[in-house]
């Protein structure tokens, strides 16, 4: 980006904004639908996206907090004016989430240091041939571009690539191709799947998946059997259960000393598992 460029008022067409502000251009239609960042208007015939300069802040922000991996949840109180001691409490409680990752990475490096040191170690022999090396969800579809708009606008996944026939095509959320959609082509509705997924913060997820449109079938809250999830559904009925574990949660509060409440955690839940001296020994660790 050039001085030159940013004296420019605009309005600029989402390519030239995008470039302008350090977004691409699926995440500005992304934060279009999810009311984030609107275009300032567009074009009648075509439908194309126009902004304006005054649009510029709000964007970088947002591509800022998006850079440190911040909950489009959270990014949406900031930009609405969040109060200072709001503003420092969503920071606090986001550098909480990015240290209880770290912990987790250096007890995967630890064990990798741990199998390097052993003799026996061959690490440069290839994998064993009857390894599984990746798992991909074969979902049938009954119309493949609905399915490829939904999972797209609505649970912003990426298209990663799809058959010339039309017969295939692969959807993938981070740098994970996960979905593999094969069109139906029997009479009656395809047999529904089921799958659940690992999330980092399934709240904030809930929260943007709701306001993106998608079909939320039973809302967050905390299971019985641990864990704090939520379940989506597509359009052919396939439904995805998404999570993570209470016990994590309650860990990285204990440490922090925050509430049950600011790091989503049902505090009947809480009650129900019991808070004795000897359970809150066994939860402590280091981070």
């Amino acid at each position: 980006m050039n001085d030159r460029e940013d004296d420019q008022v605009g309005p600029w067409q989402i390519g030239q904004f995008a470039e302008l502000v350090g977004l691409s251009i699926p995440q500005l239609r992304r934060y279009d639908r999810l009311r984030l960042l609107e275009p300032d208007g567009r074009e009648a015939r075509s439908g194309y996206r126009y902004y304006t300069s005054g649009q510029t802040g709000a964007a970088r922000a947002i591509a800022l907090l998006r850079s440190m991996d911040m909950p489009i949840a959270d990014i949406r109180r900031i930009l609405a004016g969040a109060s200072d001691p709001e503003r420092r409490r969503l920071f606090r409680d986001h550098r909480a989430r990015l240290e209880a990752r770290l912990d987790e990475v250096r007890r995967l490096l630890a064990a990798v240091d741990t199998l390097t040191q052993e003799d026996t170690m061959q690490v440069h022999e290839r994998p064993d041939p009857t390894t599984w090396l990746h798992l991909m969800p074969r979902l049938p579809v009954t119309d493949l571009d609905r399915s490829i708009t939904y999972y797209r606008e609505a649970l912003g996944f990426r298209l990663a690539w799809r058959t010339v026939d039309d017969g295939l095509a692969a959807l993938a959320s981070g740098e994970i191709e996960l979905l593999l959609l094969v069109r139906w082509a029997g009479e009656a509705r395809p047999p529904e799947q089921s799958g659940y997924v690992y999330v980092e913060d399934p709240d904030a997820l809930c929260a943007e998946y709701r306001q993106a449109g998608a079909d939320i079938v039973d809302p967050v809250a905390s299971r019985a059997y641990g864990m704090r999830d939520f379940v989506v559904r597509d359009p052919d009925g396939h439904r995805f259960t998404l999570g993570r574990g209470e016990q994590r949660l309650r860990e990285t509060a204990d440490h922090y000393g925050l509430t049950s409440e600011a790091i989503s955690i049902d505090p009947r839940w809480l009650r129900s598992r019991g808070t004795s001296g000897s359970d809150r020994e066994g939860s402590s660790h280091s981070l």
